[in-house]
């Protein structure tokens, strides 16, 4: 995964910088000796960057501070789990959709057009057929949690057609794989909690037969989708889907998770079938495979890490801890 060369003289800010995908994406940065804005509610850390704002994105201030002074925004911050969308959906509503209602105030105050780069979700699309799932299809979302996500999509390329700001939405998948920013909030980084139990020895379980298709996505074919997203002109005011564009099964990935472990670590681990708890989501039992033509056309982009290597390199990390490669 190279860095386009059009980052490099750029400023950049990360919202979220110290969650799951904003960690990785901040530590590819470092790596690569970028300095970036990393914008988080946590305290700074003596070990973090040292362009550090602690703020709460729900208030326009720190969109002011940002659009001041960063040209892309990479926008990750906000709630993540879907049961705490529906058991709030205010709170949600001010977590994820305020957010963006005072960045675009910002933009349109200070007269800057920053590019903004948004991490959406595949789920806008409710429930869908088995068949690969293009953007020509109309989000439909069961959720609050999708509902809002889709309403910060709609923001974001409205204020683009209106030449505030040049907005990209980026629908991901299932994402999985290793970061240092862990989100213990975040209810659908499944394969990474199943792995750490099976690492410890502990059983899996599985829903009904485990047979509904996923659509998983490694990390860091991510954070390459994002870099691109931030330099391409031919996907301003649009939505991508982000995904490996291949299902595979739940029971499938638990048991490709459950092999890799005992490969490396001798562990065996079972995996239990369990009955669907009463009442839940429906967004939880669809079946889902994304289309990613879009993006591999517009953005030259395809996925480089297979589900095997992906579940290898995740199960390594675990082991021998997260390095800066």
């Amino acid at each position: 995964m190279e860095i386009p060369e059009s980052l490099k003289n750029r400023t950049i800010a990360i919202t979220g910088a110290n969650g799951y995908i904003g960690t990785r994406l901040r530590q590819f940065f470092k790596h690569n000796a970028i300095d970036v804005i990393s914008v988080s509610r946590q305290a700074h850390q003596p070990d973090r960057d040292s362009n550090y704002i602690q703020a709460d994105i729900s208030d326009l201030e720190c969109w002011l501070e940002l659009v001041t002074k960063a040209d892309i925004i990479f926008h990750l911050a906000g709630n993540t789990s879907v049961p705490v969308a529906d058991s709030n959906p205010g709170l949600d509503l001010e977590s994820t959709v305020q957010p963006m209602v005072h960045l675009i105030a910002a933009a349109r105050k200070l007269g800057r057009k920053p590019r903004v780069v948004f991490s959406s979700t595949a789920t806008v699309y409710g429930l869908t057929p088995v068949d690969p799932t293009t953007e020509l299809m109309s989000p439909n979302p069961v959720t609050f949690y999708d509902l809002h996500k889709l309403f910060v999509e709609q923001q974001l390329a409205f204020a683009t057609a209106l030449g505030i700001l040049e907005g990209i939405s980026l629908r991901l998948t299932n994402v999985y794989g290793p970061s240092p920013g862990h989100s213990s909030s975040d209810s659908r980084g499944i394969l990474n909690k199943v792995t750490a139990l099976a690492l410890e020895g502990k059983p899996l379980s599985v829903y009904g037969s485990g047979e509904y298709i996923r659509d998983y996505i490694f990390i860091d074919d991510v954070v390459d989708a994002f870099l691109r997203a931030a330099v391409c002109d031919r996907v301003k005011g649009q939505a991508l889907n982000i995904g490996s564009g291949k299902g595979v099964t739940v029971r499938d990935a638990f048991l490709t998770v459950v092999a890799e472990v005992e490969k490396q670590t001798k562990i065996k681990v079972d995996i239990k079938t369990v009955p669907w708890p009463q009442n839940p989501d429906e967004i939880e039992m669809r079946n889902f495979v994304a289309s990613i033509q879009k993006a591999s056309s517009l953005l030259g982009w395809k996925p480089a890490i297979s589900l095997n290597d992906g579940i290898r390199k995740l199960v390594s990390v675990n082991l021998e801890g997260f390095g800066d490669d």
